[in-house]
């Protein structure tokens, strides 16, 4: 399986789950044999990302794999912003959630929320795709 340029090992997946797929799990899911990882959701709102929780999140260099992280806003310029800021500190895939059925998340407008709106989405890929060369 492919996902641009990069060739995964397998079609094994570890998804984002908040509060789980945390870098220890991410590299314990690819030693045993994930073909992909990707991080926790991160916002896009900048207000949060001086916490030590975000700060941590963002260090993706020297983990194992294709270095995937998934971020979840609905500003495009923020989500452009998250996007620089992580593939900056590592990311190789940047995941825009768009599935994440949590109330918490839709109710800023984030997450699955966002499909009610076609063009916000299309707002927010053109943005992240010209901010940031990766996939």
């Amino acid at each position: 399986m492919r996902i641009g340029h990069h060739q995964l090992r397998n079609r094994l997946i570890a998804a984002p789950m908040a509060g789980i797929t945390d870098r220890p799990f991410r590299t314990l899911c690819y030693e045993m044999g994930a073909g992909l990882t990707v991080s926790e959701m991160m916002s896009s709102n900048p207000q949060v990302w001086e916490s030590d929780k975000s700060r941590l999140r963002m260090v993706h260099i020297d983990e194992p794999g294709i270095r995937t992280v998934q971020i979840a806003g609905s500003v495009p310029e923020e989500m452009a912003a998250a996007a620089r800021i992580n593939v900056e500190s590592g990311a190789q895939i940047i995941d825009i959630n768009m599935g994440c059925p949590a109330k918490k998340v839709n109710r800023k407008l984030a997450g699955s929320a966002l499909l009610q709106y076609p063009d916000q989405v299309k707002s927010i890929l053109t943005a992240v795709v010209n901010a940031v060369d990766v996939l």
